[in-house]
């Protein structure tokens, strides 16, 4: 190996990359930039596969439960409207069907 900066593969970090006091020719200037988008992509991927285990896991049982509440509170109130709509519904009829008895008891008293 030579004391050339060629010498030295790009991967390896060396105390030239830091500290080359008297001798420029052995710095090797980092590049920031590649370094930043090698980080970023490794932290993206990294943040991508965790992501996925916590969906493919705890998260899943976190959603299945929140789904089941939902439901559960969408079912009560389908039921109270369900309800109320009935109870409309039969209060309207319950007059007509009291009517109609009214004028058969009276109809049976009178002999008709």
């Amino acid at each position: 190996m030579t004391d050339k900066p060629e010498s030295f593969h790009p991967s390896i970090p060396v105390l030239t990359d830091v500290v080359v006091p008297g001798k420029p020719e052995y710095t090797r200037g980092p590049n920031i930039n590649a370094a930043i988008e090698y980080d970023a992509d490794q932290i993206a991927e990294r943040l991508r596969g965790r992501f996925t285990g916590f969906l493919t896991g705890d998260a899943r049982a976190l959603i299945e439960e929140r789904c089941r509440e939902v439901l559960r509170e969408h079912s009560t109130q389908l039921v109270s409207a369900i309800t109320r709509e009935v109870a409309m519904a039969l209060e309207g009829r319950m007059s007509e069907w009291v009517y109609e008895a009214v004028e058969d008891e009276l109809r049976r008293q009178r002999g008709e």
